[in-house]
C-alpha cells in the first residue's frame, strides 16, 4: 500500500473511531460532528451522502462555543448557549447517531 492509501485508510479509521465514540456517549456530539466534518476531506469522497446530515448539523451549530473558544465567553453567554445546544441536541440526537451508524457502515 502506498503512502497516500495508508493516509486515507488511517483517516477512514479515525472517522469510525469518532463515530463509535459519539455512539458510546464518550464524545460531545457537536464536537464529534465538527471533527467528522473536518476529516471528511481526507477520505476519497468528501461529498459522500453519508456526510449530509453531519454537514447540516455542523452548519446549524457552528455558533455553539466549544473547546478553547469557551475561554473567551462570559458565563452568562455560555449558560445561554449551553441551554440552546441542549435543546438542539434533544431534537437532533437521533439523526446524529443514525449518521454515525451510516459512517461506520460506509467506512468499515
Amino acid at each position: 500500500m502506498d503512502e497516500k492509501n495508508e493516509q486515507v485508510s488511517a483517516k477512514r479509521h479515525e472517522l469510525i473511531v469518532l463515530a463509535n465514540s459519539m455512539l458510546a456517549g464518550e464524545l460531545n456530539l457537536i464536537e464529534g460532528v465538527r471533527q467528522i466534518c473536518a476529516l471528511r476531506f481526507a477520505v476519497e469522497d468528501p461529498e459522500n451522502e453519508v456526510f449530509l446530515v453531519i454537514r447540516g448539523i455542523d452548519s446549524e451549530t457552528d455558533t455553539f462555543p466549544l473547546g478553547a473558544m469557551r475561554a473567551n465567553c462570559s458565563p452568562e453567554y455560555l449558560s445561554r448557549m449551553d441551554n440552546e445546544m441542549q435543546r438542539y441536541l434533544s431534537e437532533a440526537q437521533v439523526d446524529i447517531l443514525e449518521a454515525c451508524r451510516e459512517i461506520i457502515k460506509a467506512f468499515s
